[in-house]
Parts: structure tokens; C-alpha cells; sequence
């Protein structure tokens, strides 16, 4: 009987402590929000890794790949906050309009055939000179003579990486470039990344193996104020007695 009555006791108070310990979980867990977020531009994935330096004890981010979707699960002013965040980061990104052109500096003129083929049919000489830049250009490098090599130009999503081939014949190069869009309050402008090469093919003679390198003729950082032309980078040639110039305007379309 005595046995009995303990193990009653040892149960009932098991049981206290228990019902206890439940209802001190259920008084300190908050209530919970749930939403669940289609992103339209943005990956789930690099959302989510935002999103949980904000997350509480008591939250949780799934995201979802193959859809696109994003679920937090958390405190109502957390969920808020997070929705806020989502609605900033999940917007269309914007488009930058690169109008590209490769000059060729000399102090004589081209004589080079090939290189003279590619200044048929482009700017003319004289429109060069009328150039506010070309003009710049002639008091700071001193070349008498210049020649418009190419000119093209790419719409480029922000963020994006784009490769450009430019100039032919031998005069192969590529402009390699990617911009990032800064909004600031006095106006748009982006920093760009670029690199232009020039590819240079090797033969070797014994066994008569073609192979290319590259050969990098300018490569920078800079920042570019919409709607503005900038000459990015000047690469010699020839010893000095050539150069090829670059240069580069952008506008940012929204």
C-alpha cells in the first residue's frame, strides 16, 4: 500500500513539473507569421541568405529553386521587416545603354594596309578633329593623326558581364566589361570594369602549331556618370609612335 501510494506521489509530481515546463514554453513562444513570397528578379537563394541574419529563435526560411519562392516563418514585426527587405532587393535590374569607340592614334600617317581597310567607310579625319575629346587628346598625347577603328555599342543589364569583339582583320581585340549601378541622389552612374585585349596568334615553325595568347592593352576600374564620354585608356604601340584609345560613354535606362 505504501509502495503503491509513493509511486503515485513520484507520478503526480512528475507530471506537475511537466505540465509545468509545457506551459512555460507555451507562455514564452510568441505568435508566429507565416508568408510566402514569389520573387520575380532576384534568386530565393540569395534572398534567403540575406533574410537570416534577421531571423529569431523562434523563426524559419525555406526557399524554394525550381519556383522561386522564398516562406518565412517568424515574429510579426520580424516578418514586416523581412517583407520590407524583399521589396527593396526584388526589383527589375537596370539597363546601361555602352556606346564603345576604338581610336587610333598616330604621328604619321597609316601606311599599314590592312590597318587602312578599316578606316574606309568610318568617321572621316576631319570629323575627328571637330571632336571636343580629339581635340583634348592632341594637347595631352600629342598624335597629329587619328583614325576611328571601330565603334559599337551593347545594352547590358546591371551586374552582367559582356564580351565585345571590336576592330578585325589584325587588329583583333576584345572589350571584356562589367558595370554596377550606384544610385545617388545628384544622378545616375555605374563603376565598370573592363579589360581590352588583343588576341595574338604564335606559330611555331618546326612543327607548325598555331596557338593564341592574349595580350591585355588596357585594364581598369572607373566610374561613369550617365550620359557622360570619357576616354577610359590609352595602350602605345609601335614603341610610342601609335596608340590605341578608348573610349566610352553609358546611359542607364530604368
Amino acid at each position: 500500500m505504501k509502495k503503491s501510494i509513493g509511486i503515485l506521489c513520484v507520478f503526480l509530481l512528475l507530471t506537475g513539473i511537466t505540465l509545468n515546463l509545457y506551459a512555460l514554453e507555451n507562455e514564452r513562444k510568441p505568435e508566429l507569421k507565416k508568408e510566402f513570397v514569389k520573387l520575380k528578379y532576384v534568386e530565393a537563394e540569395e534572398v534567403h541568405k540575406v533574410l537570416r541574419s534577421f531571423q529569431s529563435p523562434y523563426g524559419r526560411i525555406t526557399s524554394n529553386h525550381d519556383l522561386n519562392i522564398i516562406t518565412i516563418q517568424d515574429t510579426p514585426e520580424i516578418v514586416d521587416k523581412m517583407l520590407s527587405i524583399i521589396k527593396e532587393i526584388d526589383v527589375k535590374p537596370v539597363d546601361i545603354l555602352i556606346t564603345v569607340d576604338l581610336i587610333l592614334g598616330s604621328m604619321d600617317l597609316v601606311e599599314i594596309p590592312d590597318l587602312a581597310k578599316l578606316t574606309e567607310g568610318k568617321q572621316s579625319k576631319k570629323t575627328l578633329e571637330s571632336d571636343p575629346i580629339i581635340k583634348e587628346l592632341k594637347n595631352v598625347l600629342g598624335y597629329t593623326h587619328y583614325y576611328k577603328i571601330d565603334s559599337s555599342f551593347l545594352r547590358i543589364q546591371d551586374d552582367k558581364y559582356s564580351d565585345l569583339k571590336l576592330g578585325g582583320h589584325d587588329l583583333d581585340v576584345r572589350l571584356r566589361l562589367e558595370p554596377r549601378y550606384v544610385k545617388e541622389q545628384k544622378g545616375d552612374t555605374f563603376q565598370l570594369e573592363l579589360a581590352l585585349v588583343q588576341q595574338v596568334s604564335a606559330i611555331k615553325t618546326d612543327k607548325i602549331e598555331r596557338k593564341e595568347r592574349e595580350i591585355v592593352l588596357i585594364r581598369t576600374t572607373l566610374t561613369v556618370k550617365s550620359g557622360e564620354r570619357t576616354v577610359v585608356g590609352v595602350s602605345k604601340l609601335d614603341g610610342g609612335n601609335r596608340a590605341l584609345i578608348l573610349i566610352l560613354s553609358g546611359k542607364v535606362i530604368k
